[in-house]
């Protein structure tokens, strides 16, 4: 049995498998034996109570390797950061390395074309013996999802998500420092409010209708959620001296939603998804440039626009 053990302040419990899910995709993790399991608080409310209950959307082995090398191949994508990309007819890789922990990588994931199956494994000697890791820790987990959201399933957006008390769904476009964590202050006291992320959100359409997902990938605030909301409007942020709401053209819409979204730009089929589903989501979603000063009048600026 594998062991699932949170961090202080996160009650722990025995298991041999690990199932997350965010934006209603699954995640189950099959864990090497005697591997213990850590969660942060941002990923234990996305844990599903029953991880036997049924398959996951991508089911992946996990476990230890002596050592790990880079492929002699070029990658398809250098973030400049942690990771490598390295994508091929047989599925994506990833590989992740650090220069405290020397030139070769300290975790690989392997993923199949479908994003269905992968592999995650981590060199043993980077991690201290008898404590607990989490496999999925950032970037694994983002990756992961963004890549298979990209196959036809949704979008992932750098932007601030939140349900009013009316039920109607914003969604906040925003790079960093646009203010998204200043308007999720500004709401979050609101009685009936419900703020699904500050920083990370997933879109996807079901039934016709679009909707948003918080993910554990939180700003500045530290909002993130496992909820969900159907979306009403979209507001393009930008911080001034009055508040003004300005509609945004279709194609300037989706232009704004599409340098917002992280998607695999070295994989073709996930771009196109993107730009079709941005051309169709802003066909039918009210899109704005929400000019505000970052009082709580910005709140009833939107609410009286709305109503």
């Amino acid at each position: 049995m594998s062991g699932l053990v949170a961090k202080p302040g996160v009650a722990a419990k025995s298991t041999r498998r690990l199932v997350i899910e965010i934006g209603r995709v699954s995640m189950g993790l099959w864990c090497e034996r005697h591997m213990e399991i850590a969660l942060d608080k941002e990923h234990y409310p996305f844990v599903v109570a029953d991880p036997q209950a049924e398959a996951c959307d991508m089911e992946l082995d996990v476990g230890w390797a002596q050592n790990l090398q880079m492929p002699s191949t070029k990658p398809s994508f250098v973030s400049g950061g942690l990771w490598s990309a390295f994508a091929g007819a047989t599925g994506t890789k990833f590989y992740f390395s650090s220069p405290k922990l020397g030139i070769s990588p300290y975790k690989a994931a392997w993923f199949d074309p479908t994003f269905r199956r992968g592999h995650i494994v981590m060199r043993r000697d980077c991690f201290a013996s008898g404590q607990p890791v989490f496999p999925l820790e950032y970037p694994v987990d983002e990756l992961a999802m963004m890549h298979r959201l990209a196959l036809g399933e949704g979008v992932e957006l750098h932007a601030l998500g939140l349900e009013d008390e009316d039920g109607s769904g914003y969604l906040f476009l925003g790079h960093s420092g646009a203010g998204k964590s200043t308007t999720a202050r500004l709401w979050s006291s609101l009685p009936g409010v419900k703020l699904l992320s500050d920083d990370r959100i997933i879109l996807r359409k079901k039934d016709s209708q679009y909707w948003m997902y918080g993910t554990p990938w939180h700003g500045d605030a530290g909002v993130s959620s496992q909820g969900s909301a159907q979306l009403s409007a979209i507001f393009l942020l930008e911080q001034a001296h009055l508040n003004e709401i300005h509609p945004l053209p279709g194609a300037k819409a989706a232009a704004e939603l599409f340098a917002r979204c992280f998607v695999p730009h070295y994989l073709g089929e996930g771009l196109q998804f993107a730009l079709d589903f941005f051309d169709e989501l802003t066909r039918s979603i009210p899109c704005s440039v929400f000019r505000f000063v970052p009082m709580q009048s910005a709140v009833e600026a939107i609410r009286h626009v709305r109503a």
